[in-house]
This record gives structure tokens, sequence and C-alpha cells, in this order.
């Protein structure tokens, strides 16, 4: 917070009449399985700086990933230069103004925060091990991640907050042509079951031996979650999004029903789960 807080001062001595700067600090690790055996364990550990430098009604956005004096002063300078030379928003109506920001601690986890090669390890040989009984063999990759993020802004914006994620997932294939799918994820990565995603992918491999082709046509269908997931993060990435909708490419339209009623979509931020 202090970061953002820093760049936001320094845009505006610049010539900003509102900023806001955006920090994102992370640490990623992954763990592959592949044939049944595990073959590759990385990690990563990265900042990323956002700064939006308004003018009137210019706005001007430029990202780094360096945030030692000499790239935030970059950083600042480049903001400043796009934001001259971009044309004015008709419908700018100015950065928000501040509220009080409700922390989520529940986003936070200290398991997933603390994982270690070999918590990842041990996950992806329970996967292997539920493989190996079924006579499946197991494909996957675990993965933890701990993030902070901060935003500041001229108008009094002053958030930050911190987050974890996991997810383990794995792809079994079995003798004649059998697959199976499963995953969890979790804000707290000790809390995913491992042998039981591996169990569930292999009896779907067993399950789904002989498939058969079929001719083209509309069949009914009854979709896993898995794959309703699939559609739905579709569907927010084509349409759901205010910009989309501002700029004509999204298929909602106000008024008008484009999905059936039985379906209902929310998007809480706060929902822990």
């Amino acid at each position: 917070l202090r970061l953002a807080e820093e760049i936001v001062r320094q845009a505006e001595a610049a010539g900003a009449g509102e900023a806001e700067a955006l920090v994102v600090a992370g640490d990623s690790a992954l763990t592959r399985f592949a044939n049944s055996e595990i073959h590759q364990n990385v990690a990563s550990s990265e900042v990323f700086v956002n700064l939006r430098f308004v003018q009137g009604r210019r706005v001007g956005v430029a990202s780094s990933g360096r945030v030692d004096p000499d790239g935030i002063r970059a950083l600042v300078a480049r903001a400043a230069a796009i934001t001259a030379c971009v044309e004015e928003l008709e419908d700018w109506a100015g950065l928000p103004d501040a509220e009080a920001a409700e922390p989520l601690p529940v986003a936070w986890s200290d398991g997933t925060a603390s994982a270690s090669p070999e918590l990842r390890a041990e996950g992806a040989r329970a996967v292997i091990a539920a493989a190996d009984e079924a006579g499946v063999t197991a494909y996957g990759s675990f993965s933890t991640e701990a993030e902070a993020i901060a935003v500041a802004t001229s108008k009094g914006v002053r958030a930050a907050e911190r987050r974890t994620s996991s997810q383990l997932l794995t792809v079994t294939m079995g003798p004649d042509d059998g697959t199976g799918y499963a995953e969890q994820v979790s804000v707290d990565a000790t809390a995913i079951d491992a042998r039981a995603i591996g169990r569930e992918a292999a009896e779907r491999a067993r399950a789904s031996v002989h498939p058969v082709d079929i001719a083209p046509g509309d069949y009914p269908v009854v979709l896993l979650h898995y794959a309703v997931v699939d559609l739905v993060d579709m569907l927010g990435y084509l349409g759901f999004s205010a910009l989309a909708v501002q700029e004509d490419r999204s298929f909602w339209e106000p008024g008008r029903r484009v999905a059936s009623p039985l379906v209902t979509l929310t998007d809480d931020g706060r929902d822990p789960i």
C-alpha cells in the first residue's frame, strides 16, 4: 500500500488531476506429473504495478514490473505521455470516491502461503496411487498461490488485501480409451483431498471405456460441474463485463432475456467459496 501511495504522489506531482495505482505482488508454485510420475516443480515471485493517470477527460494507463525508484519514475512519465496523446472520454465520470474497505480474512490461508514442494508432491503421489489401484495412468498438476493487492487513489481510496488459492487437477487415461477428469480448488491447500480426486478421475476413466462415435445432431445431455464451470467462464469472457457491453461486444441487452429463466448467475466477490 505504501508503494501504491508513492506512485499516486509522484503522478500528482507530474500533473495528474487524478491518479490510481494498483500494486499486485504474488508467489506461485506448481508441481506437475505425467505418466504417473512427478516430472516438474517450478516457483515464481512477481510484482506488478499499474497506474491510471488522468488529466481532465483524458486517461492514460501504464504498467510495469519494476518497483525501484527509477522504475516508478519511468512508469509515471510513460503514463503522463500516454495521457497527453489519447482522446478525451466523453463518458468519463472520474475516479470513484473513497469508501471504507471491508476486509475478507477468509480469502487467506497460512497453509497455502507456506505450502512446500513436499506438500504438493504428497498430493500428486496420492492421485497417482489412486490411479495405480484402478489400473489407469495419471496426469495433472498441483498449484498454490499467495497474492497481496493494494489500491491507492488521489481521491483517498486506500485498500489492501491478501488472498491465497490452490488447485489440484488430474486427467486419467485407462485401457480401451477410457478417460477421466477431476479437480478441486481451495483457499487452503491443506484442505484438498488428493486421494478423493484421484479416485474420482480413475473411476471415471474405468467407466468410460470403449467410447463410440455417434451421428452429428442435437442430443440432451447432463454436464458434470467441471463442464458447467468452463461454459460459464467462457460466457464471462465473451460478454459479462461492463466493458464488453459498452463496446457492443456482449450478447447482453437491457430488457432482453438471453438464456433460460431456470438459470441464475451472480458474481459475489465476497463469497468465501
